[in-house]
């Protein structure tokens, strides 16, 4: 299900947005830590987000969506997720992999495992309004409108 590209995307992006159901409609949350975890998975440390954790026991059903800003394409993740804590099997490498990302920065006390079931590539307007747009170009404006160069 997590195909190279998607894995590529992923490791490109700054931030995740996991988007669940709350009493209140839908809530998106902005995820600094997050990995693709074997073939199927996200994995999302829980580093300050009890509205998440609490609309996850309530609703397993959630989106997590992710985009490279210099090429403005990403993915839209479909699945179920669920909170696993220390004591819950397979918590231990999950938790190794998002705590090492972490560092000392945050301490990972649970983590959002999402088992992936469907997956929606994220096109900026401008590929679908440009046919000739191709993602060189769409780098290039971005770097120029963030003000930033590439990496040597």
């Amino acid at each position: 299900m997590l195909s190279d590209e998607i894995r590529d995307y992923a490791n490109r992006s700054v931030l995740c947005w996991l988007a669940t159901g709350s009493e209140d409609g839908p809530s998106v949350s902005p995820k600094e830590i997050f990995a693709c975890y074997g073939e199927d998975r996200i994995i999302i440390a829980n580093i300050a987000s009890p509205q998440s954790v609490q609309n996850v026991a309530r609703d397993r059903r959630v989106c997590v969506s992710f985009v490279d800003v210099f090429s403005q394409k990403g993915w839209q993740l479909y699945g179920e997720a669920v909170l696993m804590r220390p004591r819950d099997e397979g918590y231990d490498h999950r938790h190794a992999i998002l705590q090492g990302m972490a560092g000392d920065a945050f301490r990972v006390g649970s983590l959002i495992d999402v088992k992936v079931t469907k997956a929606k590539e994220i096109l900026a307007p401008s590929y679908r309004f440009n046919p000739d747009m191709d993602e060189a170009a769409m780098r290039a404006g971005a770097m120029i409108s963030y003000g930033v160069k590439p990496r040597d």
